[in-house]
């Protein structure tokens, strides 16, 4: 049964009774019949006129639910772009209002579906296709191996030496996948805990000693010998410092440095790589975090990665309260950057007091210097 009809059937009630009663009134105060039909009928008019201007009251009203309703019923069809007017009495400017919230919230949790499902296919698609070059690559030298094609001992190890990088590679692929899988569902666990970030950053360039004697580039280390010590997960900030790293070699040229900064800054620990390779066109630069950002020139794919690295560094940063950017003119070298708080920002803002002084930096190898 509708509002209005209900609304009908108890003004109706409610004047019948008021009518019943007033004529056994009428009636016992010994009124003429005349004088009796007299007041029944202007009792029936003012009820009459009663109800006219309830049904004028009520109709705004009567008005607003059916509109929710109708939007509510555009909702369930998968219509998530309504809104209702916010008129009418206090409790229908309320109800109302918060009707056009829970829409909003919908809509945006549908979109975040949709941009969840979209993820899903463009990261089936992206790692499909940077298996496909490694997994072929060493299908063809292990079988040109092991059908003894290869004779000459130094090409078979150059043979042995792609199929190991290119396993490497994979091995790299899956770890990123996993990772930002675990960043997005949030299912990474928070375990920060004081770390100096000096000693992380050596251990992190020992990495690359190889890659760096290869290419023959120099790496300059800056920092001070009084760092405070940072709450952090070590792990994952020496992933985004592996990140960093590689991406500036990858697009460094042979015989060029890397310059590679940790410093205090405020109440923040700032950590930068600057490279003199090709820069970051500007018009990229605020898209090179995006996962999967494939633009030519852009640094977010290089090495052959899944281009997931800078978004997952951008995931970790920003998961340990801090920020992370880039710098560059377009045209020559790029400084990639990023900022995390001295004191801990996340998971109940949980503060770190044990902070002595790190050990102070070293030299290793010659292939860098402080």
């Amino acid at each position: 049964m509708k509002i209005r009809t209900l609304l009908i059937l108890a003004n109706t009630i409610s004047l019948s009774v008021i009518l019943v009663f007033l004529t056994i009134s009428y009636v016992q105060m010994f009124i003429s019949t005349n004088i009796i039909i007299l007041l029944s009928l202007i009792t029936l008019g003012a009820g009459i006129l009663s109800f006219a201007v309830n049904l004028m009251i009520t109709s705004p009203l009567l008005k607003s639910v059916k509109q929710m309703s109708n939007e509510a019923e555009r909702m369930a069809k998968g219509d998530f772009d309504v809104k209702v007017t916010e008129a009418g009495p206090q409790e229908i400017r309320e109800l109302a209002a918060n009707f056009n919230h829970m829409s909003t919230r919908i809509e945006a949790m549908f979109d975040e579906l949709r941009e969840s499902e979209k993820f899903k296919s463009e990261l089936i698609a992206n790692v499909s296709h940077d298996l496909r070059t490694p997994l072929s690559s060493i299908h063809s030298f292990v079988a040109a191996l092991n059908d003894d094609i290869i004779e000459e001992p130094e090409a078979r190890k150059r043979y042995y030496e792609t199929i190991l990088s290119e396993t490497e590679k994979l091995g790299l692929l899956i770890e990123e996948v996993l990772e930002f899988s675990q960043l997005e569902n949030r299912k990474l666990p928070w375990n920060p805990h004081p770390t100096p970030i000096d000693k992380l950053l050596i251990e992190t360039i020992q990495q690359f000693e190889r890659v760096l004697l290869e290419k023959n580039v120099e790496v300059i280390v800056q920092y001070d010998e009084d760092l405070p010590l940072v709450p952090l997960m070590p792990v994952q900030i020496k992933r985004v410092m592996t990140n960093f790293i590689q991406n500036a070699l990858s697009f460094s040229p042979n015989h060029t440095s890397l310059e590679i900064k940790a410093a205090k800054d405020g109440e923040m620990m700032s950590f930068s790589v600057t490279d003199e390779g090709k820069g970051v066109p500007l018009e990229e630069q605020a898209s090179i975090f995006q996962r999967f950002y494939r633009v030519e020139k852009s640094r977010n794919k290089a090495g052959g990665g899944s281009g997931l690295g800078l978004s997952i560094s951008k995931e970790i940063v920003e998961l340990h309260g801090g920020e992370i950017g880039v710098e560059s003119d377009g045209e020559t070298g790029s400084t990639f950057w990023f900022r995390l708080p001295l004191e801990m920002r996340r998971r109940d803002d949980e503060k770190s007091n044990d902070r002595n002084r790190p050990d102070a930096g070293s030299e290793s190898g010659g292939i860098f210097r402080t």
